[in-house]
């Protein structure tokens, strides 16, 4: 059960959080990256290297100048909230992942009792509710009214010259007949030779695939089917 000031937003997915979770809390707690590995002697020897690390550059000397960064300064009550966190995650019973980022966690679960239990931690704040909503099937992505079947995502890699203006001529060839993403569609008309990973083309038919293959082999990283139901 919830608790009355929890409200869900839905993400429309094709399957649940990390394949097994249902639900995401998300919160911002100073120093949270310090619960990266979820141990309490790990958190107070991560924070004393940050004290350490903060002091030093705090005086750092460049040609003479003193360099002053303002620092949050990492009290006692950061230090208890770290840990009264981290017992609760160390001792609960229920499965759940932890993903810590800066200043700013998340933790993925499917049990409500959980949520509540760290809803109810006040020094959590800017806390958001989020729910997987499985829309589609797996290993699908969701669009309107596109009239392709099929996408396909690039491997990071670098190419060289050649063989980007081998891609440059393929693609401008088959515009009339696929979608490029504009990150590629930007990259296609720069000098730069490193193929990102979120690349990707949409298309129709396993031949069109079978040709980039040929022109450029190992460039597709994974391909996923187009889903236009509502």
């Amino acid at each position: 059960m919830t608790n009355s000031n929890q409200t869900f937003k839905s993400v429309v997915k094709d399957r649940l959080f990390f394949n097994q979770f249902s639900y995401c809390l998300g919160f911002f707690l100073d120093e949270v990256s310090c619960l990266r590995i979820l141990d309490h002697k790990n958190i107070d020897e991560f924070i004393e290297r940050r004290k350490q690390w903060r002091e030093i550059s705090r005086h750092r000397q460049i040609h003479g100048t003193i360099i002053s960064r303002r620092w949050k300064e990492i009290t006692d009550t950061t230090v208890k909230n770290l840990h009264d966190l981290a017992e609760i995650l160390l001792t609960t019973n229920e499965n759940f992942k932890l993903v810590v980022s800066a200043n700013n966690a998340y933790v993925y679960t499917s049990s409500l009792d959980l949520i509540n239990q760290l809803d109810s931690l006040e020094f959590l704040l800017n806390k958001r509710y989020t729910a997987a909503k499985i829309s589609r099937p797996k290993n699908t992505v969701a669009l309107k009214n596109s009239k392709f079947q099929s996408r396909s995502y690039f491997k990071f890699q670098t190419v060289t010259h050649k063989q980007k203006e081998n891609l440059v001529n393929f693609f401008k060839n088959q515009q009339e007949h696929i979608r490029i993403s504009p990150g590629l569609k930007s990259w296609l008309e720069r000098t730069e030779t490193r193929v990102q990973d979120y690349f990707f083309i949409d298309y129709t038919g396993e031949t069109w695939l079978s040709m980039l293959s040929l022109v450029h082999p190992g460039l597709v990283r994974k391909t996923m089917q187009i889903f236009s139901g509502k």
